[in-house]
Formats: C-alpha cells, structure tokens, sequence
C-alpha cells in the first residue's frame, strides 16, 4: 500500500464508492470522483499528478479541508483542514495528527522506530500528504531517507546543544555567539560542533534541525 493507502486504513473509512477508475494522485484504480469535476484552476501542482481519470476517496480523505474527525481527534471546536497538520502512521497502524507543538513526540515516535508514515508540515499551508513517498521521510517538500540511527544521532547532538544554551538558529547555521561559547566552554561547544559540521546542509540535518526543541515546546 501506499501512504495515501495505509492513512485511509488507519482513518478507518469505508469502503472507497462512486466512479471507478484510476486515480490521479495515487495512480491507483479505485472509487471515486471525476477528477476533472473536482480540479480548481487554483490548483498548482499538476506536475506531480499521475495518468488517470478520477481522485478516489482516499486521495480525497488527504484533501479534507473541513474534516470532522481530525477535529475530534485533536479536540478543536470546528471541523480542521487536513494541510494544517504533521500526519504520522505507526507500524501498528495508528493515525496521529500532530502540529509544531509537539515535536518532542514526533523525534521520539521517530527515534523508536515505530513510525510507518511520517509527514511533517512548517507553515500548514499547502497540501503535500499526497507527494508523500515509501521508505522516506517528509517534511514539506523535503524527503529524507528513513534512517532511524543517523536521525537519532544527530538529533541527539542538537538536543546537547541546545542544553549548552545555544540557539537553534546557531545550530542550524553554525553561525554562534562567541559570548556563549565561552559560557558553555569551548572544548564541550567543539566537541559536538565538529560533528554537527560534516552535515550541516544535508536533507537529514534540516530533517533533524527543525525538530529540535526545548521542553517549554510541548506546553504552548
């Protein structure tokens, strides 16, 4: 199955109905709608559509932009769009839907190995579900192959900075405050920035760089 696949599984939905045919987004024959009748001339990414001729109902699930379950799922007090979240689907095929306050959870998901699905969204702007890819992990339109060992280490090492009272901005540029370097000691700084600096500006340094957080993350 693919990701549009294992979520409409995960989600629990019915049995895909309507128009039979072969999908745009996921470029597989199911049930659905004519994706010509469902098209916005808004709609910007045409390049990543596949041949086909309908968008089935679990492509539309991914599209939802008043969807009632994920406002019951994340206790809202009105339907929530699907583009606004982080989607991640565990080994055990659990649905969560989580935002940027919650990035502790996500490495952690992460770093246990347990995490099928993962697509992280910044600004929850645009819908980037359906680009994402097997055996990759997403953020925005970056993906990132699955690499639970060298994602822990290098998060291990931001986390350890941050604790040394750098800013996640110094981390992620390697641009740093010489006042807090000698504040938190220049062999302890070294130490763990020559090993920052070999991947600063690789897909799993950006991977691992926006999911760095402080402990206050999780209480906003």
């Amino acid at each position: 199955m693919n990701s549009i696949q294992k979520l409409y599984k995960a989600a629990k939905q019915p049995e895909p109905t309507g128009k039979a045919g072969i999908c745009r987004i996921s470029g597989i024959a199911s049930k659905g709608t004519s994706f010509d009748s469902w098209v916005k001339n808004t709609f910007t990414d045409r390049n990543s559509l596949l041949p086909g001729d309908i968008i089935s109902c679990e492509a539309l699930f991914c599209f939802n932009e008043a969807s009632e379950l994920i406002q019951q799922k994340t206790g809202r007090d009105k339907p929530q769009r699907f583009r606004t979240y982080s989607h991640l689907i565990t080994k055990s095929g659990e649905w969560l839907c989580l935002t940027k306050a919650n990035k502790e959870t996500i490495a952690g998901l992460i770093k246990s190995g347990e995490c099928d699905v993962v697509c992280l969204t910044d600004l929850g702007q645009k819908h980037i579900f359906f680009k994402n890819r097997t055996g990759f992990w997403q953020l925005d339109e970056l993906h990132i192959p699955q690499d639970v060992s060298e994602f822990t280490r290098l998060h291990g090492l931001m986390i350890e900075m941050l604790g040394l009272g750098f800013g996640q901005g110094q981390i992620q540029s390697g641009k740093y405050y010489h006042s807090q370097i000698i504040k938190a000691g220049f062999e302890n700084w070294q130490k763990i920035e020559n090993q920052l600096a070999q991947h600063r500006g690789k897909p799993m340094f950006d991977f691992a760089a926006w999911l760095m957080f402080t402990h206050k993350n999780e209480s906003e």
